[in-house]
This record gives C-alpha cells, structure tokens and sequence, in this order.
C-alpha cells in the first residue's frame, strides 16, 4: 500500500516504514505537500495512488463523503488516533502502520489497529 502522511505525523515514521521497503511520503519532508490544504493534500494523494494517513480524523472524512458524493474513488484514508498513537511514538506509530491490513482496492476508511 502507497501511503502520504499528513503534516501532523512526523517524516521519522516514513523514514522507519521506507527502510522496511513501504512506498512512504511524508507532507513534512516534501516542500511540494507541506502547508497544502487538506482536501489539495487529499487530491495530490489521489494523482499519487496513496491512501492518507492522518489524526485529522473529522476534516478528512469530510472529504472522503464529499468525493462518495460526487462519485470519485479516492485510494483509501487511515485515521490515526491520537491517544492511542501519539505523534512522539514514532516507532510505535511505524509498526502499526507497518502491520496493518489494508482492504484491497480504494475507497475504505479504517481506523489504525495496533498493539
């Protein structure tokens, strides 16, 4: 699975997931990404084939319905929950994502599960 994290989540967890062979970019370490708005974030993830990784959990299921709205497949949304996984587990945070099964095809939201 092709994963953009958003800007909350720290370029170390891409860095761990890319040196276990996961297709990761992170919105903090590409200038390209970083101060986008979500649903522009959302988009460019869409042109990229990436499901978006985010604790932004109601602005992002926003998206997700207005694109069901309008008909538009979108690559999948991974919410992450704050408490569960806070942004300074890196490692912790990397792991989950890292075991994580992802529906086949697009257009799923799923809750992180982890340890």
């Amino acid at each position: 699975m092709k994963l953009l994290l958003d800007e909350q989540i720290s370029g170390k967890v891409a860095d761990r997931l890319r040196k276990q062979g996961q297709d990761v970019v992170a919105a903090t370490a590409d200038p390209t990404l970083r101060g986008l708005t979500d649903p522009d974030l959302f988009a460019t993830a869409q042109q990229q084939r990436r499901a978006v990784v985010t604790y932004n959990r109601s602005d992002f299921e926003a998206i997700v319905r207005d694109y069901a709205a309008a008909g538009k497949e979108h690559h999948g949304l991974v919410i992450v929950h704050p408490v569960r996984f806070p942004s300074s587990e890196f490692a912790r945070l990397a792991k989950a994502l890292a075991k994580q099964s992802f529906p086949p095809g697009g257009n799923f939201t799923l809750w992180l599960q982890g340890p």
